[in-house]
């Protein structure tokens, strides 16, 4: 059998959304050494740590519609990626602190991390270089959890994606 014509391109294009996806989580959206906002509600626990697993944010079991949405989001965010639009590529990660993407001024510190984080990958982000990439070449896996494991032609992302409180799947870096 022969490998898959897109497979030596596409390990590199793996390579280069994990490592965005670590950027953001670890640099981006943290937003540096910038006070971070207050949660939304006290709580009596101590915060899990940046290895622990996300939570499902409803509970609700995942459905093969939303392994095909998530699927989706995914490759929307590789295809802001190698157009290099950090502000768009922000939208697809969850603010834990809001449930949803993202926005004003957290938005743009997650966009300056990401410029910055990335610019050492900027020359394999040519405009359309995810563009051959479908939705058959993801495979998106339900956990136990209620994330969903992604694979891009069978290289792990290691990063889960999470329904928000908006309905919608983003990818889930703790920050």
């Amino acid at each position: 059998m022969e490998p898959h014509p897109l497979r030596g391109p596409v390990r590199r294009i793996a390579a280069c959304a994990f490592a965005l996806a670590l950027a953001l989580g670890t640099a981006a959206c943290t937003g540096g050494d910038d006070e971070q906002p207050a949660p939304e509600t006290p709580s009596a626990t101590p915060s899990a740590s940046a290895d622990a697993a996300p939570e499902a944010s409803d509970g609700a079991e995942v459905t093969d519609a939303d392994l095909s949405a998530a699927t989706d989001r995914f490759l929307g965010f590789l295809g802001v990626i190698d157009d290099q639009d950090w502000e768009a590529a922000c939208a697809y990660v969850l603010d834990p602190g809001t449930g949803a993407a993202p926005e004003g001024e957290r938005l743009q510190q997650c966009a300056d991390g990401a410029r910055g984080a990335m610019a050492d990958y900027e020359e394999m982000l040519d405009p359309g270089v995810f563009d051959q990439l479908d939705a058959s070449m993801v495979q998106a896996e339900p956990a136990a959890d209620g994330t969903i494991s992604l694979s891009l032609l069978e290289q792990p992302v290691e990063i889960p994606m999470t329904r928000g409180d908006d309905g919608q799947w983003y990818l889930s870096i703790p920050f």
